[in-house]
């Protein structure tokens, strides 16, 4: 069998012989993709939240959260997730921040309150009781807006 490692030496030294054109331009976004894909999510307590959870607790990692979440934001509102950060403390998930891109001409504060009563209600389907400490914590930011020919879809009806 060949050695793992021995094999990504001479996979990289025949990548770097014959690099792939533009492969400079866009590196850093897919090394930090590579990256993000192999971390481990961090877990939160669900039902009920105990601050030590014992064993049969049932345990939600944090990426569950976060993808369940942007896709559900995507699908039922007009903006674009870009950023969802957890405050988490001892497992226990105690607010969270969404970041988002939404359409210019949009009555942004009504679209955050309705994300984030969305996000509340998201959380609460899938951490149920241990979530209530965060539906109080929810932020939403616009971090930037799009004109009609952007990325912030108009959800279906």
């Amino acid at each position: 069998m060949t050695d793992p490692d021995t094999l990504l030496a001479r996979a990289a030294t025949v990548l770097r012989a014959a690099p792939e054109p533009g492969w400079e331009a866009i590196s850093d976004r897919v090394l930090a993709a590579v990256r993000a894909a192999t971390q481990h999510g961090r877990p939160l307590i669900a039902t009920p939240a105990p601050v030590d959870p014992g064993p049969g607790a049932l345990l939600v990692t944090d990426r569950v959260l976060c993808s369940t979440l942007a896709r559900v934001l995507r699908r039922h509102h007009p903006c674009r997730p870009t950023g969802i950060d957890l405050d988490i403390d001892e497992g226990i998930l105690r607010g969270l921040t969404i970041e988002i891109t939404a359409r210019y001409g949009t009555d942004l504060p009504v679209l955050a309150d309705q994300i984030a009563r969305t996000a509340a209600t998201v959380v609460t389907d899938l951490l149920g009781d241990s979530a209530d400490p965060a539906l109080d914590t929810i932020r939403v930011i616009v971090t930037d807006l799009v004109t009609d020919g952007g990325q912030a879809p108009t959800p279906p009806a």
